[in-house]
């Protein structure tokens, strides 16, 4: 597995970084099974929107809280 390349970070991103890796790649596993276990499609499709949602709602929470600090820091 190929570890993703961080070439920025913040003080609101780093507390969450491994845990979006990680979900990324689990993310992705369930795409891969969705396509490998077609008797189980629906439920690793379902994960994986789950997943998809998560990652959406964690990047908006830190992009919000980023530009909060930025804008009292200013």
């Amino acid at each position: 597995m190929n570890k993703s390349k961080r070439t920025f970070t913040s003080l609101v991103r780093m507390p969450y970084q491994d845990a979006i890796a990680v979900a990324l790649h689990c993310y992705d596993f369930h795409m891969e099974m969705a396509v490998k276990e077609p008797e189980q499609k629906h439920f690793h499709q379902k994960q994986a929107n789950r997943l998809k949602n998560w990652l959406t709602d964690m990047k908006e929470y830190i992009l919000k809280h980023e530009e909060t600090i930025n804008s009292t820091t200013t």
